[in-house]
């Protein structure tokens, strides 16, 4: 999840390898399909590891969805602090 939600500031093209201008925005939108990914993989993971997925309400992504913001925020103090 660390790897993930870094990536879109360690990286200079779009998904890696699109070359688009990376503003503020791109990367946010960067990030947030990187969550799609992440839960995805998860999703996948859980199902195979259990046979079944556990149902989770929107409170419980509303939080994922957070933590994978804070946990990005490595990145942008490199990327755009001590820019």
């Amino acid at each position: 999840m660390i790897f993930l939600s870094n990536l879109p500031w360690i990286t200079q093209d779009f998904l890696i390898f699109i070359k688009l201008k990376k503003t503020l925005l791109v990367i946010f939108i960067e990030i947030l399909l990187y969550f799609f990914v992440f839960r995805l993989v998860t999703f996948l993971l859980e199902l195979s590891i259990f046979g079944n997925v556990h149902d989770q309400g929107w409170q419980f992504y509303a939080a994922l969805l957070a933590l994978f913001m804070v946990s990005s925020s490595p990145g942008f103090v490199v990327k755009v602090l001590w820019k």
